[in-house]
């Protein structure tokens, strides 16, 4: 049986850079809903099939991992305005998540593994939210 992520902080870049221009923070952010954010959840029959839909859905296929979170946006920024702070613009979220964690399979065209699981989100983010 395939392992479930370690419940270890998953990590998703919000947006790296407080330096950046504004719209340039805004094209990162927008990057990286696209790239994480499903909410609602979109429906599949099974993980591995969400992940491989959502992979070519999203414009992200062929990448060796990638997390979705089923939140909404509203909650995924309240991390960045009270969940733990490390640093400057790093934060850790005070509750869980519900995510897939989609792993590209190591042979044949672009397939993944998908897990669901629960986990807290680390956060870079910019100017507090």
């Amino acid at each position: 049986a395939p392992k479930a992520p370690r419940p270890a902080l998953l990590s998703l870049l919000c947006l790296a850079a407080a330096c950046l221009p504004f719209s340039t923070a805004d094209a990162q952010y927008d990057k990286f809903l696209k790239q994480h954010l499903d909410f609602p959840k979109t429906w599949s029959e099974n993980d591995d099939l969400y992940c491989t839909a959502m992979m070519g859905k999203r414009s992200i296929r062929c990448q060796g991992k990638n997390t979705f979170v089923h939140t909404s946006e509203a909650h995924l920024r309240a991390v960045c305005s009270s969940g733990t702070s490390h640093g400057r613009d790093s934060r850790d979220s005070l509750g869980t998540f519900r995510l897939i964690v989609c792993t590209r399979l190591p042979k044949g065209p672009c397939l993944y593994r998908g897990i669901s699981t629960t986990a807290r989100v680390h956060l870079v983010c910019h100017n507090g939210s």
